[in-house]
């Protein structure tokens, strides 16, 4: 079975998975489909497996009607034959210095099916912790930090995630709500994959209930900014060196205009102006701080100082 569930070429040094999904719910500013694939591309990552023909023949639907393409399986013929079988892309890429890129498509039926596919190989790779990258569109002012949130696998990663700048979700917890595939996959790896640490960040990707030229609603597409804000925490905590330079800028390009946009509109509508002065005064997130690792022995120094201070009698 294990061979229908996943194909992998080669076995290369592998700590942290970073993973997203094309074609799925939670995938806001397109952080999900397009933050992977920025990663692949711009590290010049090289793919080294991908799921199995079991997992493409149970998880998903040929087609969906009334939308064309969009959901059968990728084909491909040369001068009428053809040249390459019918797949689902779920594939897994080496991008060097342990960090390993999954970029998929949320499965339709047999969670438990892709799931064990999916944590079968993050165990066959030895993969330390894997994240999975989502987004939500919201209500966000675009020219400030976006919103992280967290959910988490283990109990005791608590402790160190919550140095990342990172509000955790209590999502479901007031009611009935279905999970995104990547909190199915935290929850399953919490019940079901114990030895697994798996954490999910999820951005808010600015979105404001006004019309805009081509009749949807103002926002940031492909919101660069979150790509930015989930990579430099994912730096920090993978002790990776990623250069985000250009994301920095292209986002903040993007939320300019979204915010000169904003700023037009509010000068010629009170109403819409009462909205966008309410979310900014109602957003809140929690900065990220770059955490500053002490060395154990000056750590020590410090701790003996403040102990002395602190016994020294006044006077």
């Amino acid at each position: 079975m294990a061979d229908d569930l996943f194909v992998l070429n080669e076995k290369p040094e592998a700590r942290y998975l970073i993973a997203g999904w094309r074609r799925q719910w939670s995938n806001g500013g397109r952080i999900s489909s397009r933050l992977p694939r920025y990663l692949i591309d711009t590290l010049g990552a090289r793919k080294i497996g991908e799921m199995g023909p079991e997992v493409s023949r149970m998880c998903y639907p040929f087609q969906v009607a009334g939308t064309h393409d969009v959901y059968r399986p990728s084909a491909a013929f040369k001068d009428g034959l053809p040249s390459a079988p019918m797949s689902r892309e779920n594939e897994w890429f080496d991008a060097g210095n342990g960090l390993i890129i999954f970029l998929g498509e949320e499965p339709w039926y047999r969670l438990e099916l892709y799931a064990e596919s999916f944590f079968q190989v993050v165990k066959e790779l030895g993969i330390e912790q894997t994240v999975a990258v989502e987004g939500v569109n919201g209500p966000a002012p675009p020219d400030l930090e976006r919103r992280i949130t967290c959910t988490y696998s283990r109990p005791e990663m608590r402790e160190w995630l919550e140095r990342y700048g990172v509000q955790f979700s209590s999502y479901g917890s007031d009611g009935r709500r279905g999970p995104t595939i990547g909190m199915a996959l935290v929850s399953m790896a919490h019940f079901q994959y114990p030895d697994v640490q798996m954490f999910r960040f999820g951005a808010m990707a600015p979105m404001y209930p006004f019309v805009g030229g081509s009749n949807q609603q103002l926002n940031i597409t492909t919101d660069r900014t979150s790509f930015y804000d989930i990579m430099r925490r994912l730096n920090a905590i993978f002790d990776m060196s990623i250069d985000l330079a250009d994301l920095k800028s292209q986002g903040d390009a993007e939320s300019q205009e979204l915010l000169s946009t904003l700023e037009r509109i509010s000068s010629s509508n009170p109403d819409a102006k009462k909205i966008i002065d309410q979310v900014r005064a109602d957003y809140t997130y929690t900065p990220f701080v770059q955490p500053v690792e002490l060395d154990p022995a000056l750590d020590q120094t410090l701790e003996d100082i403040l102990r002395n201070v602190g016994d020294e009698p006044s006077g």
